[in-house]
């Protein structure tokens, strides 16, 4: 007999996961399929299908959970194979990005369990341990589970004070610590959010935040709404490799996974608003080159479902890694057919505009517009860092970068 889990959107029961074997499965709830204002769990599981085979199946539902090392670590806590998607979703399954939540038959999803109050003493104990401990994989009542492949732990916080979500409660937080052997990722990734933020893209709140005397980077999840005092309600999502059905092992390009034209073209038929979310895909895409950011492949782009829309989700995991030397920088997906940011030229950036069906006067005109926001923001936004720490380095470095791609931007506009 298969093993069966439960697949819940909020309160509302949507389908069955199964294992028969090392195979999974998917089916749609025939009672949630005969609803009049439903929506389906992802595109790749459309909702003129009742059953999914293992491809499409573990393509969704593999995503919600990390990769590599983290969920080699996660595995070992729980007690079984980093290979078993089913076994891992049962026991860290209770919160994941979105909506979803994968439970056990007879577990329901609501309010039930607590927010349990930590300290910032116990916090900072439990950060230090997350490479060994992520997720607190296993603990009593403690359910939760992120895609990707840093270390973070998803908390509820209200007035500064820090809670874990047990049992059925939702966060809305996420702490990131900083990558080993690179430089002040936390303070890279938030100069990045807030630059970004004061240009006008779609961002959730980021900071900074010092845990005992250790600094964590701090991001308001995107898909939780606050809807009474203590009450979150979680927001459905799928990333980009999920609306393609792309494994996450799969998710850069080179590695056969999505380039800019599957996202581009994505958009175009799955956003409800395909116009304005194209033009901001076009932005997150030359914001990523102003910045060099060579990490921005597409389980970094998300669909929010709201009010039975869907739309493209503001942008996270904004970061500069041209100032690491043991980076590559080889672009996650090719601008115009170039993999280098060193060799790209105009000739690319109209390749580019074809590839994604925009005019290239449009895509010019966007790297532009950006190129001016961002030689007047981030000045400012540096100095509220040099006041807080009279020798940011990282900053510097990050400025550093900026210019060089704005002198390239400027010579491929003309």
């Amino acid at each position: 007999m298969p093993s069966t889990l439960h697949v819940y959107w909020n309160n509302r029961l949507v389908g069955e996961l199964t294992q028969d074997g090392p195979r999974l499965g998917f089916c749609y709830d025939e009672g949630y399929r005969s609803l009049r204002a439903n929506l389906p769990l992802s595109r790749h599981l459309p909702l003129g299908l009742a059953a999914f085979d293992d491809s499409a199946t573990r393509a969704f539902f593999a995503n919600l959970l990390p990769e590599g090392d983290i969920r080699r670590q996660v595995a070992r806590q729980l007690g079984v194979s980093a290979d078993n998607t089913f076994a891992l979703l049962e026991g860290i399954g209770g919160d994941c990005a979105g909506a979803v939540s994968v439970l056990r038959p007879g577990d329901m999803p609501g309010s039930s369990g607590q927010y349990r109050p930590i300290s910032r003493e116990a916090l900072a104990r439990e950060l230090a341990t997350l490479p060994s401990h992520p997720f607190l994989a296993g603990e009593e009542g403690v359910r939760l589970s992120l895609a990707g492949a840093q270390n973070k732990l998803p908390l509820y916080v209200k007035n500064g004070e820090f809670f874990i979500p047990e049992g059925n409660r939702a966060s809305s937080h996420i702490l990131k610590t900083a990558i080993p052997q690179l430089e002040n990722t936390v303070l890279n990734e938030a100069f990045c959010m807030n630059l970004a933020h004061r240009i006008g893209l779609p961002v959730p709140a980021a900071q900074v935040v010092e845990i005992e005397g250790v600094e964590v980077y701090m991001i308001e999840r995107y898909d939780r709404k606050r809807t009474a005092p203590g009450e979150i309600e979680r927001l459905h999502q799928e990333d980009f490799c999920q609306a393609l059905g792309v494994i996450p092992e799969m998710k850069y390009e080179q590695e056969g996974g999505p380039g800019f034209l599957a996202c581009f073209r994505l958009v175009e038929e799955w956003s409800d608003e395909p116009i304005l979310d194209t033009l901001n895909l076009l932005r997150w895409a030359l914001f990523n080159f102003l910045i060099g950011n060579a990490d921005s492949h597409a389980k970094n782009l998300s669909f929010l479902y709201v009010g039975g829309t869907v739309r493209l989700a503001p942008f996270y995991d904004l970061l500069s890694t041209a100032v690491y030397e043991r980076v590559s920088n080889k672009f996650a997906m090719k601008m115009g057919g170039q993999k280098d940011p060193r060799y790209l030229m105009a000739t690319h950036l109209d390749r580019f505009s074809g590839e994604v069906g925009i005019e290239l006067r449009t895509v010019r005109a966007q790297l532009l517009e950006l190129c001016g926001k961002l030689e007047g923001a981030i000045g400012p936004l540096a100095d509220t860092y040099r006041k807080a720490d009279q020798r940011p380095i990282i900053v510097e470095n990050i400025i550093h970068v900026v210019e060089q791609r704005l002198r390239k931007a400027h010579s491929l506009i003309g």
